[in-house]
């Protein structure tokens, strides 16, 4: 069975040969083809041709489109810092407080060179790789993509002190991100990746999630033309995962390593796909034989659970991972597979 009929089956509740897994490994294709990262985020070309090895390389069941949230900061204006050994950065946003957002210039996404470099890479991995793999594309909600172009602490203090303010940048920017994250569905994406950091216990209160977040990204996500996977960012996201369980085009939740995956899915019911597994850190710092069995512990936990794909918690994994601990993953899989 090759992984898009896995996928498939497991969207459709049907069975599978073994459980899906996959890898966040955007930045590793540039590893595998020793590709520059100054041009591994700004050639798509050279973009998908690192997909592809991490294909042949690994085998994960799941491609990433280009995972970089800087290139969104960027898009608006942003000064972008490229880095030696991870993805870019946004050096300095494009303004500064929510009173500059009036003079600020909305990007066309199929203009902005750097959304458009997003789209082109996206468009070249489906279609290599459609058939056999699915790929899936990262984006941020409208209550998101503020913090990028005005820096985390300005928008804060927007969405704190302004909040007739920041209803209206964040309303605002849902057209942009429904022309954006639409036109991604539209070019084969299989779903949507959506770190949702106002609405993390780490980042915000309830309160805020449930005045602010929660009603913009339901007006948001009703008009998805695809599903959406929420993800917890590097924290847990299990307190307030009850305030995100019924948003509109929701499949799926990316949950921590702490987040206990058990209370995750009595809460949310059967129907949304948990994603979980070993975090980042473990990949990179563990032994192949403490990843192998974080894993194998993961699978064990999830025996009666249909629903659940194997992924890293946490973001993408680091250009000096250890391959033999990504080679770990896939083994614990197809041995726990095979046991049973």
């Amino acid at each position: 069975m090759h992984s898009a009929a896995r996928f498939n089956n497991l969207l459709h509740d049907q069975p599978t040969d073994r459980r899906v897994f996959t890898l966040v490994l955007s930045l590793y294709g540039a590893r595998l083809t020793a590709c520059p990262l100054d041009q591994h985020y700004t050639d798509p070309v050279a973009y998908a041709r690192g997909q592809s090895a991490v294909r042949e390389t690994f085998q994960p069941d799941v491609l990433f489109a280009p995972v970089s949230v800087a290139l969104i900061g960027a898009a608006f204006g942003g000064k972008l810092r490229y880095l030696k050994s991870n993805a870019p950065t946004i050096a300095q946003p494009a303004i500064e407080s929510a009173g500059d957002w009036q003079n600020l210039h909305i990007p066309d996404p199929e203009r902005q060179p750097h959304l458009v470099f997003v789209r082109e890479a996206l468009r070249r991995m489906v279609a290599e790789h459609r058939d056999q793999v699915p790929v899936a594309a990262l984006f941020l909600t409208p209550v998101d993509i503020p913090m990028l172009v005005m820096g985390m602490d300005a928008w804060m203090d927007a969405v704190l002190f302004d909040r007739q303010a920041a209803r209206r940048i964040a309303r605002g920017l849902i057209p942009f991100f429904l022309s954006v994250a639409n036109g991604y569905f539209d070019d084969g994406a299989a779903y949507l990746v959506l770190p949702c950091a106002f609405a993390s216990p780490s980042i915000v209160p309830r309160t805020i999630v449930e005045q602010f977040s929660r009603p913009i990204m339901a007006e948001a996500l009703a008009q998805l033309r695809g599903p959406v996977a929420l993800h917890h960012l590097d924290p847990p996201l299990l307190p307030h995962l009850d305030l995100l369980a019924d948003l509109p085009a929701v499949g799926g939740f990316s949950l921590a390593s702490a987040d206990n995956l058990s209370q995750a899915r009595a809460l949310l019911g059967r129907r949304p796909i948990l994603l979980g597994g070993p975090e980042v850190r473990l990949l990179r710092q563990g032994s192949t034989g403490e990843v192998e069995a974080a894993c194998r512990a993961v699978l064990e936990d999830r025996r009666d659970d249909p629903r659940f794909i194997l992924c890293n918690s946490g973001a993408d994994l680091w250009l000096d991972t250890p391959p033999e601990n990504i080679h770990a993953v896939r083994r614990a899989v197809e041995s726990w597979a095979s046991e049973r």
